[in-house]
C-alpha cells in the first residue's frame, strides 16, 4: 500500500501553534524578519536533525505487515512536528485525518471524531456499530480512493468508543495509523497488544543532544554556533527541541545572543522574561497540570538546588513525587541527592510571575522549613539560597553573604558575587574582604580598570589598620588586578617591598599563624608577578620547594603557578604531569583553588607545544561541554586556546573557525586581554590555510590591541605575528624570530626558543640549524625530538634521520611539520641517490598537499633549484605582486628584484610573468 500527502482534516480545536513565533531567515543566518512562527517553521528546524526518524517513519508505514507505527517520547521533544514532516514526506496518495485526545478528566464519547459524527445521517448514528461502519465509510469517501492514515496526537485521552472505530478501520485494513503517546501507559490497551504482537512499529524520540543542537543551529540559520553559545542553549534548553527554537529567537531578540564574524556567540545571561514566548510555552505546558505540581515547581523555582531532605521539607512527600513523575524535577545520583527542576529556564519565568506579596509568602514557608539544614549546603547549594533572599528583599547575613560571593566566583557567577557582597557596610569588619571579591568579580567580568578602583577606594587608613593576615591578603588582591591595566606591573615591585617591610615589623606582634598566612600571600603575589614577567627561571627552584609546603592551599596554588613555568622552560612532560596531579587533588578535596586558571593555561601549553596537541583537543572539548553556566565569562578564552592546537598543529581550515568564534567573543568581552593574541592566531591560521588577504587584515587588527597580559600569551601573539609573516614571505621574519629566540634562551625559556627556532630556519644555515638542535635538546617531550632529528639531519644532510622526523610528527597528526620534514628528507636523498628514501619522502608529500592548502616548504630536488632569495621574489610575483611591492615586502631596491626575476624566468625557463603566475607551485 502506497501512502502519499493528500488532503487533510484536523479534527480538533487544541493547537498550541498560535503561541510561537520564530526568526524568518535570510541569506547567510541573518534575521530578515520577527514574525509569527507555526509549526512550518518549527518542521523547518527539527527537520535538519531528524531525518533518520522520518525515514524510518515512512517506512514502517509502508510495511504491509504493520498497522502503522506509534512514536514515543517527552513533552516538547517534537512528536507532531515530526509528524508534521512524514506527512509531507508521504506521496500524493494518502488522505490524512488528524485525530485529538482531550484533557478533560471525564471523555466524551466519540469526542475526537465530533466534526464527522456531525456529518453522519441520523440513521447511521443509532447504535455503535453503525456508527463504526457510518465514519469508516464517511471517511473512506473522502479518501476517494486514496490510502488513509490517521495521525492520533495527544494520548492517553481518547474515548473507548473513538478507541473502537480506530481498532475497526485497523483491522479492517481501510487505514493506517501515526499515534503519538509521551509513554507505553498512555496508549489504550487495544493499541498496548498491536505493540506487543509487533504489528505496530514503536519508535522512540530522545531530546537533542549537544552535537545535535548545534547541528540544528547551524544548519537552520546557515551560521555556525560557537562552542559556549552552544553549552549554554543547550543546558538552558535540556536539548527539548520547541524549547530550543524559542530560546534561541528570544536570545537572538533581546541581544544575549548575537551575530558576531559570522559567529553566534554569546553577548550576556541568557535571560528568560516572564512575558516572553518561552513564558507562553510554559503557560501552556502548565495549564495542564494540577494545582500541587504548580505550587511545587513555584517553590522549587525559588529554592533553586538543594539536598533532597531539604525539597523533601519543603515540597512533602506527595509534592516531591508528583513533580519528579511529571519530569520537573531531578534527582541526582550523588550521595547528597541534589534536586532541582529538570529544565533551569522554568525557574526563571516562573519567579517572573511571582507578585511580590506571593514571593513573600513561599519564601516564609520556605524559610521556615530549613532550620539546622544551612550548614550542610554545598557551593551550587549555597549560592542559590543567596539568591533567593536577595530576590526576596531580604538581608544577607554579612558572613554568608561572604561566602555565598565566594562560591559565586569559583562558580563563574560575578553578577551574583557582587549582589551578595553589596550589603555589607563599609564599618563592617568584612567590607575589605568583600571589596576583595567584588575586584575578582570585575577581573572576571573584564574590567580589570573596576577592579583596581574598588581596591584602591579602601582608605589607607583602613588598610593600616588590617591584621597582618587580612592585610596580605589585600596585597595579593592588588597586585593580581594590577597585572591587568596599563601601568600596573611597574607598581607592584614598590607594593611588594612595602609589604614585606610591614611583615618584618609585625613579626613580634601577631600570631604565627597571621604571619604564615600573610608571608604565603605576598610570596604568591611576587609569584604570580613573575609569572607575569617572563622571569620563570627566577622563581622556579623556589615555586617548586613551595609546592611541597605543608599549608597545603598554599600548596596547591604554587603547583598550578609551576606548570605554566615549567612548560616554558622546556620541562613540558613535568608540567603536564603536575597539572594532572593538581587537577586530582582539587578534585579529591573539594576545594577552589585561587591559581587553578594558570594551571589549565600551562597544561594546555605544556599539550600543545610539547606536540600532543590532539590532548588538548580533548581536554578543551570536555571543559567547554561540561561548563558551569554562566559560561559567557570563559568561553571566549576556552575556544581560544582550542584554536591554537590547531593553529600550531597547522590545520589552519579548522583553525579559522574556531577562533572566528573565540574572537567574536574576545571582542565583545577581552578576557585577560588575550583579543591580540587572538587576531595574532587568526591570521597565522590565515595563512596556513592560503588567504593572504584575511591573514594581512588580522596582522593589522593584532597592531591595533593593547593592554598588558601574562607573558606566555603576549610571547605567543609575537610568535604567530612573525610566523604569518614568513609565511607571507616577509623577509623580516627570520631575523625577528631568530632575535626573539635568543633572548629567551638567555631567560632559559627554553620551550619558547625552540619554537622560534624551528619556524625561523626555513632556508637557515648550519648555525641556525647547530643552535635549534643544541636548544631542542633542552626540551622534554615528543616535538622537541622532532626538533632535534631535523637538525640533525640538516647537519649531517641524513634523509634517513628526516624521514625519521617525518615519521614521528605523522604519529602526532602534525601533518605541516611531517611535510617540512619530508621535503628536507626528499632534498637530501635526492642529493645522494637514494631512490628508496626520495621515493618515501615523495608519497609523503603528496599524501600531505591533499590536506593542506599551503605547505611550508616545497622540495627543489627535483628539477631547477633556486636559491632562497629567488624562491622568496618569485613566490611574491606568482600571487601577483608587482615589482614595487616585492621590493618594499622584502627590503631591497625594485632593481635587485628584476634581478632576481631575471635569474628566475632563466631557471624556470620561461619569458614572461604570466607564465610564471599560471605554472607550477614554487
Amino acid at each position: 500500500m502506497e501512502f502519499g500527502c493528500g488532503r487533510t482534516i484536523e479534527v480538533s480545536d487544541m493547537t498550541i501553534d498560535n503561541v510561537l513565533t520564530s526568526p524568518e531567515w535570510g541569506n547567510n543566518g541573518k534575521i530578515s524578519t520577527l514574525g509569527a512562527m507555526g509549526a512550518a517553521e518549527r518542521r523547518l528546524w527539527s527537520s535538519f536533525v531528524r531525518q533518520g526518524e522520518i525515514g524510518d517513519l515512512v517506512a514502517a508505514i509502508h510495511d504491509p505487515a504493520k498497522y502503522g507505527v506509534v512514536v514515543m517520547g517527552p513533552w516538547g521533544v517534537g512528536k507532531t512536528t515530526l509528524a508534521r514532516a512524514v506527512e509531507s514526506a508521504l506521496a500524493d496518495s494518502t488522505h490524512i485525518v488528524r485525530l485529538f485526545g482531550s484533557p478533560a478528566e471525564t471523555l466524551l464519547a466519540y469526542g475526537p471524531l465530533a466534526i464527522l459524527m456531525a456529518r453522519l445521517p441520523i440513521g447511521a448514528t443509532q447504535s455503535p456499530i453503525s456508527i463504526i461502519h457510518g465514519i469508516d465509510e464517511l471517511i473512506r469517501k473522502d479518501a476517494g480512493g486514496k490510502n488513509v492514515l490517521l495521525v492520533v496526537d495527544d494520548l492517553p485521552a481518547l474515548d473507548p468508543m473513538t478507541v473502537g472505530v480506530i481498532m475497526h478501520m485497523l483491522l479492517s485494513r481501510s487505514a493506517k495509523i501515526l499515534a503519538l503517546a509521551r509513554e507505553s501507559s498512555h496508549l489504550p490497551e487495544d493499541l498496548v497488544w498491536l505493540v506487543k504482537d509487533q504489528l505496530l512499529s514503536e519508535i522512540r524520540l530522545n531530546y537533542f543532544n549537544r552535537a545535535e543542537v548545534g547541528e540544528l543551529i547551524t544548519k537552520a540559520t546557515e551560521t555556525p554556533v560557537s562552542e559556549s553559545a552552544l553549552t549554554a542553549l543547550f543546558k538552558a534548553s535540556n536539548g527539548v527541541p520547541l524549547v530550543l527554537q524559542a530560546l534561541f529567537r528570544e536570545q537572538v531578540s533581546n541581544g544575549s545572543l548575537s551575530l558576531r564574524r559570522g559567529v553566534w556567540v554569546v553577548s550576556g545571561p541568557l535571560n528568560m522574561e516572564s512575558t516572553s514566548l518561552m513564558a507562553e510555552i510554559l503557560s501552556s505546558r502548565l495549564a495542564r497540570e494540577s494545582p500541587a505540581v504548580r505550587l511545587g515547581i513555584e517553590k522549587m523555582s525559588l529554592l533553586g538546588r538543594a539536598p533532597l531532605p531539604v525539597v523533601l521539607a519543603v515540597l512533602g512527600q506527595e509534592g516531591l513525587s508528583v513533580l519528579e513523575a511529571r519530569g520537573f524535577l531531578e534527582i541526582s545520583a550523588e550521595e547528597r541527592h541534589q534536586s532541582y527542576l529538570s529544565e533551569p529556564y522554568i525557574g526563571d519565568i516562573v519567579r517572573g510571575w511571582l507578585s511580590p506579596e506571593r514571593m513573600s509568602e513561599l519564601f516564609e514557608e520556605i524559610a521556615a522549613t530549613l532550620g539546622l539544614e544551612l550548614d550542610s549546603l554545598d557551593a551550587y547549594e549555597t549560592m542559590s539560597l543567596a539568591a533567593w533572599t536577595l530576590d526576596a528583599g531580604l538581608v544577607l547575613n554579612p558572613q554568608f553573604g561572604l561566602a555565598a560571593a565566594e562560591r559565586a566566583i569559583h562558580n563563574f557567577d560575578p553578577l551574583l558575587a557582587l549582589r551578595c557582597t553589596a550589603q555589607i557596610p563599609a564599618q563592617h569588619h568584612l567590607h575589605v574582604s568583600a571589596v576583595q571579591l567584588r575586584s575578582a568579580a570585575y577581573k572576571m567580568m573584564a574590567d580589570y580598570g573596576r577592579a583596581v578602583e574598588e581596591l584602591q577606594a579602601v582608605p589607607a587608613s583602613v588598610v593600616a589598620s588590617l591584621g597582618i593576615a587580612g592585610y596580605g591578603s589585600w596585597v595579593l588582591s592588588l597586585t593580581g588586578a594590577l597585572l591587568w591595566v596599563p601601568g600596573g606591573y611597574q607598581r607592584i615591585p614598590g607594593i611588594l617591598a612595602d609589604a614585606r617591610l610591614r611583615l618584618e615589623s609585625e613579626k613580634s606582634l601577631s600570631t604565627h599563624a597571621d604571619i604564615r598566612s600573610a608571608r604565603a600571600s605576598i610570596r604568591l603575589a611576587y609569584f604570580e608577578h613573575q609569572v607575569h614577567c617572563g622571569e620563570f627561571a627566577q622563581i622556579v627552584d623556589e615555586l617548586s620547594e613551595a609546592s611541597h609546603d605543608d599549608d597545603a592551599d598554599f600548596a596547591l596554588n604554587c603547583s598550578c603557578l609551576l606548570v605554566p613555568t615549567l612548560a616554558v622552560l622546556g620541562r613540558e612532560l613535568e608540567a603536564i604531569s603536575l597539572g594532572w596531579h593538581v587537577q586530582r587533588e582539587v578534585e579529591a578535596r573539594g576545594v577552589s583553588v585561587q591559581f587553578l586558571e594558570y594551571c589549565w593555561d600551562g597544561l594546555s601549553n605544556a599539550l600543545i607545544w610539547s606536540g600532543r596537541w590532539l590532548e588538548c583537543v580533548d581536554l578543551l572539548r570536555q571543559v567547554l561541554e561540561g561548563a558551569p553556566q554562566p559560561f559567557q565569562y570563559g568561553g571566549g578564552l576556552t575556544e581560544l586556546k582550542l584554536g591554537l592546537a590547531y593553529t600550531y598543529a597547522g590545520r589552519g581550515a579548522e583553525a579559522v573557525s574556531v577562533l572566528m568564534a573565540a574572537t567574536a567573543q574576545l571582542e565583545v568581552r577581552g578576557s585577560c586581554n588575550n583579543l591580540g593574541l587572538a587576531y595574532s592566531a587568526l591570521a597565522f591560521a590565515y595563512a596556513q590555510d592560503g588567504n593572504e588577504e584575511e591573514a594581512v587584515n588580522s596582522l593589522a587588527l593584532a597592531e591595533t590591541v593593547d593592554g598588558p597580559t601574562v607573558w606566555s600569551n603576549s610571547a605567543m601573539a609575537k610568535f604567530l605575528g612573525l610566523m604569518t609573516l614568513r609565511w607571507l614571505d616577509h623577509d623580516s621574519a627570520k631575523g625577528s624570530l631568530h632575535d626573539s629566540a635568543l633572548l629567551d634562551i638567555e631567560k632559559h625559556r627554553f620551550a619558547t626558543a625552540s619554537m622560534s627556532l624551528f619556524g625561523g630556519t626555513i632556508h637557515g644555515s648550519d648555525k641556525d640549524y647547530a643552535l635549534l638542535e643544541e636548544v631542542s635538546l633542552r626540551r622534554q617531550g615528543p616535538m622537541a625530538k622532532v626538533n632535534s632529528l631535523l637538525a640533525k639531519s640538516w647537519r649531517e644532510h641524513d634523509a634517513a634521520t628526516a624521514l625519521e622526523a617525518a615519521s614521528l610528527a605523522q604519529e602526532l597528526k602534525l601533518d605541516a611539520v611531517e611535510s617540512r620534514c619530508a621535503v628536507l628528507a626528499l632534498d637530501f636523498a635526492s642529493e645522494n641517490g637514494l631512490k628508496a628514501l626520495a621515493l618515501d619522502a615523495r608519497r609523503r608529500i603528496e599524501r600531505i598537499k591533499a590536506k593542506l592548502a599551503k605547505l611550508p616548504v616545497l622540495p627543489q630536488a627535483e628539477g631547477v633549484r633556486l636559491t632562497h632569495r629567488e624562491l622568496q621574489v618569485a613566490r611574491l610575483a606568482k600571487r601577483g605582486l608587482g615589482n614595487r611591492a616585492i621590493a618594499d615586502r622584502i627590503g631591497v631596491s625594485v632593481r635587485t628584484v628584476e634581478g632576481h626575476l631575471y635569474q628566475v624566468y632563466i631557471k624556470l625557463g620561461i619569458t614572461t610573468r604570466l607564465e610564471l603566475e599560471q605554472g607550477q607551485e614554487l
